[in-house]
């Protein structure tokens, strides 16, 4: 089992459907390869973008950094893993609006892995998929995230390890 490094959550407001993971460093456009179908994450080289239920608005991302494996949290709405190179420096959230620091640094340049695991608030629900062809209301797994939901649509859970 891995060790907790270091941890930090911030609150955004998401647009379009937009949340993500970058590395500070990274000046360009944000500019993410096509996922494959169904996939609800977007790797790049410095960051990872997940898509959104496209009426989520408010949003608390913890982001946490491990040293070896995170243990699996608990039930979610969904959850995804992807590897992600990141270099060197601080962590960000990030969403079309805005970039939030996370108190969070890499100390080496390398490949990571990068869980992202959410649950859908059902006070403020129903919420549906982003993706077309997809009808009917995502299901909630709000169950242990009572605390984590509170005054936001969605809490999103980041592990993140080094892979090197």
């Amino acid at each position: 089992m891995g060790q907790l490094l270091a941890a930090g959550t911030v609150e955004v407001l998401v647009e379009n459907g937009t949340l993500g993971l970058v590395e500070q460093s990274r000046e360009s456009d944000i500019h993410y390869p096509d996922a494959p179908a169904g996939s609800w994450l977007r790797p790049a080289e410095g960051m990872v973008h997940a898509h959104c239920p496209s009426n989520v608005i408010d949003a608390r991302v913890r982001v946490e950094l491990w040293k070896g494996d995170p243990p699996g949290e608990g039930a979610w709405s969904h959850d995804e893993e992807t590897e992600v190179f990141f270099p060197a420096g601080d962590l960000c959230v990030y969403t079309l609006g805005e970039t939030l620091p996370t108190e969070i640094g890499l100390a080496a340049t390398g490949r990571y892995r990068v869980r992202m695991s959410w649950a859908l608030n059902p006070e403020t629900g129903p919420f549906y998929s982003p993706f077309k062809g997809q009808a009917g209301a995502l299901e909630y797994a709000a169950e242990g995230h009572e605390a984590d939901l509170e005054g936001v649509d969605q809490y999103c859970l980041a592990q993140v390890w080094n892979l090197d």
